[in-house]
């Protein structure tokens, strides 16, 4: 029963009708503003849409404190309803008014809102309802309601407090659906991929205090603090529904025990999602509570496979998934649109950079878009006639440097974006603690996994994070990678690997092999540089670029090059020998010409990055400026050139004397630094090494080797001996000339005395 106060009239009106009352109290309403603890999208649908031009729902109100807490997360979840109808309706009145921005729906931000506050407007007049009611079928037609209201002009006073008090609540809430979050979720390939992306989105929402921003869900540490505590038990976990289940591991994923977010929250939006397959509580003693159980689930999702000339994609792996092949509509204005954000992003770690690393960023989006077709390239070479085979394409690439220098942006937050990924790992998902059939060696998991994956039939590549750098020196890792390369018989299509990869110096597990059989099969791009300028702008042009990023540009390379792999000619095979990234460069460059664009990128397609050229060249020209010439550095004539022995000594000034970074290590690690193209130096000993000054300074590009030596005793003693043979050569020169000249002065006398 509903009772509604009219305060204008001074009336009751018993056991009411809501929407006779406001059809009876205002003519043709055009906009609706409400504020309910709860409604649906059946009540929006029929009761809201069909009666208003414009509608605006402040939902999911609750108290404060702990208990609310749980409730909040609930409320956030349900928010994946709504999303899944318009995505599964996108033709609904519902997903229509969404998208066109006549619905939007928010949610309470952080202070307690009791109010349920209902206003309707048209040009001139308004109706204002409040009190206990709220949008739902049992509200009006069960339960037992109570409204207060009243109507007239927009133009009183009345009116205006009215506005103020819907204003008062708008200002404490945060949007939760609108056109433009909508507009971007349901571009998702498939449903699981959906709820991912909404579960993603949410956690980005969640914050433990009001940072002033507008779309935030404010949860007080202590708060969650306390539901932690009086919730995630087992005792007290056996009391709780699924839906409450569900609310408190949820909460555990995203907060620490002390109330706070967790920072690395890399896979959240996967782990969420997850947690909603199976809610269920197992005893803290069984061992494998929460822990991913079949390897199957580490595999990149969606999958794509090759076959006949084309790429399919399939949600997962598995004999009867269905897929559907790879096609692309993107032309014109919307392709130019999308070759400009690949442009912004390499330039993004140019510009942004106190040392620009653009070219390292635009080669990695190379491999990335190119990834599923590497194993063709592979095969390719090893058919050449040419000195190439199939180990100089890489079979996977890591992108390694210091922490905060945006590799895991590119190579994760970018990656996943550009490429439509549904779960990006991070390398503690291998932990035993995480995954069952981890073993306590993360890195041999790792090894194990990745080798399986590569015999699963995808073509796409596995991307993990935060892997340490010393599992590139492991020998389990050298025998796989090698294998894989190696296997002349493995012509069928094959996926590659992505990692990132932090670098600490002085840090044992930080130590990467530089061997020249790991890097031409593992492809290092460096990230060392940190970001310049103002924070607050840089943050803002990258989350401009997260927001611009998707995959139409991905999907639209994957068809042009099954354009281009189905009909190579000789010419075109010479240009792949040269660059293995031709194929990509090529479609991307004549699509940019289209546009005029390609000089925006020309500068980075013209050869690919070399880490050992670029990152080893530093550290060798820091070592050689604290070497002591004569002792550390000693330099010789061999063949008539100037070589430089390179003494173990130096080695060991430099170390930190661990079992990773002895001498030995180290020499090593400086050994494998050298190009074998600048022909430097072909082999050391346990004592050091030789090298060719004037290629090694040409691989420098600086003459620093050479200015040592100029600076040498060496070098002065071999001045001053030929300062002294070029003397002696003088004398006896101009001695020579004394006793011609004599000769001829006797001769032309003898002649003048005969006259």
């Amino acid at each position: 029963m509903l009772d509604i106060l009219d305060y204008t009239k001074q009336t009751l009106v018993t056991d009411a009708d809501f929407w006779k009352f406001a059809d009876e109290h205002i003519q043709k309403p055009t906009e609706f503003k409400g504020v309910s603890f709860v409604s649906s999208i059946k009540f929006i649908e029929k009761y809201l849409l069909p009666r208003y031009q414009s509608v605006t729902l402040i939902l999911g109100l609750s108290d404060n404190g702990t208990a609310s807490i749980g409730q909040r997360m609930a409320q956030l979840t349900d928010r994946n309803k709504f999303v899944k109808y318009g995505y599964e309706n996108q033709k609904s009145e519902f997903t229509k008014r969404i998208l066109d921005g006549t619905l939007k729906l928010y949610f309470t931000k952080q202070e307690l809102i009791h109010t349920k506050l209902y206003l309707l407007t048209n040009d001139h007049d308004y109706l204002a309802l409040s009190g206990s009611m709220n949008l739902t079928e049992a509200a009006l037609h069960h339960n037992v309601e109570q409204l207060a209201g009243d109507y007239g002009s927009r133009e009183t006073q009345l009116y205006q407090c009215h506005q103020q008090m819907f204003a008062d609540n708008f200002n404490r809430a945060a949007t939760y659906l609108d056109a433009k979050k909508m507009a971007g979720f349901i571009k998702a390939k498939n449903a699981e991929q959906l709820q991912i992306n909404v579960y993603t989105d949410t956690a980005d929402m969640l914050k433990n205090k009001d940072d002033g921003q507008k779309d935030v869900v404010v949860l007080p540490a202590e708060d969650v603090k306390k539901y932690r505590a009086d919730h995630e038990s087992d005792e007290e976990m056996k009391q709780l529904s699924a839906r409450e289940k569900l609310s408190v591991i949820q909460t555990v994923k995203l907060f620490g025990n002390a109330g706070y977010k967790k920072r690395q929250l890399n896979n959240i939006g996967q782990d969420l999602y997850k947690l909603t397959q199976v809610v269920k509580h197992v005893s803290k003693n069984n061992t494998t509570a929460g822990k991913i159980e079949h390897e199957e689930d580490l595999y990149p999702k969606p999958v794509l496979f090759y076959n006949n000339g084309q790429l399919f994609e399939a949600p997962r792996i598995g004999d009867k998934v269905k897929s559907t092949v790879i096609k692309s509509d993107l032309t014109g204005a919307a392709l130019k649109e999308q070759l400009q954000l690949f442009s912004d992003i390499a330039h993004e770690y140019d510009n942004y950079k106190e040392v620009g690393e653009g070219w390292q960023a635009c080669d990695f989006m190379c491999f990335l878009f190119e990834a599923p077709w590497l194993w063709k390239i592979r095969n390719m070479y090893e058919m050449s006639p040419s000195g190439k085979s199939r180990e100089d394409v890489p079979l996977g690439v890591a992108l390694i440097g210091q922490g905060r220098t945006g590799k895991s942006t590119l190579g994760k937050r970018f990656a996943a974006k550009l490429t439509g990924s549904g779960n990006f790992l991070d390398g503690g998902v291998f932990d035993p603690k995480n995954y069952a059939l981890g073993k306590s060696n993360i890195n041999m998991t790792i090894t194990n996994v990745l080798n399986d994956y590569m015999y699963s039939g995808p073509v796409n590549p596995m991307m993990i994070d935060d892997i340490s750098p010393d599992l590139t020196t492991r020998p389990y890792f050298d025998r796989f990678i090698k294998e894989i390369t190696n296997n002349r018989n493995l012509t069928q299509p094959l996926p590659s690997f992505i990692f990132t990869m932090n670098r600490r110096e002085g840090d044992s597990k930080s130590q990467f092999s530089l061997k020249p059989e790991i890097m031409r099969r593992l492809w290092y791009l460096s990230f060392e540089s940190t970001f310049a300028g103002e924070e607050s702008e840089r943050e803002k042009k990258l989350n401009d670029l997260l927001g611009r990023a998707n995959d139409r540009l991905y999907r639209y390379c994957q068809v042009e090059l099954a354009k281009f792999f189905d009909d190579v000619s000789p010419a075109t095979e010479e240009q792949i020998e040269k660059d293995f990234l031709y194929p990509i460069k090529h479609v991307l460059k004549q699509a940019m010409e289209q546009f005029e664009m390609f000089d925006q990128v020309k500068d980075y397609f013209k050869e690919n990055y070399d880490y050992s050229l670029f990152v080893g060249r530093n550290d060798w020209t820091m070592l050689i400026n604290q070497a002591e010439i004569g002792t550390d550095i000693m330099f010789v004539k061999q063949d008539g050139r100037l070589k430089a022995q390179i003494n173990k000594q130096l080695f060991n000034k430099v170390s930190d004397n661990t079992a990773r970074n002895s001498g030995s290590m180290l020499m090593d690690r400086y050994f494998q630094y050298l190009p074998r193209k600048y022909r430097i130096s072909y082999q050391h000993t346990s004592t050091g090494f030789i090298v060719d000054v004037k290629n090694f300074d040409h691989w420098l590009n600086s003459d620093t080797l050479e200015q040592r030596y100029n600076g040498s005793e060496v070098a002065r003693n071999a001045r001053k001996v030929d300062t002294e043979a070029r003397m002696s050569e003088a004398i006896a020169k101009l001695t020579e000339m004394q006793e011609k000249q004599n000769q001829r002065h006797h001769l032309f006398g003898w002649f003048r005395r005969k006259d």
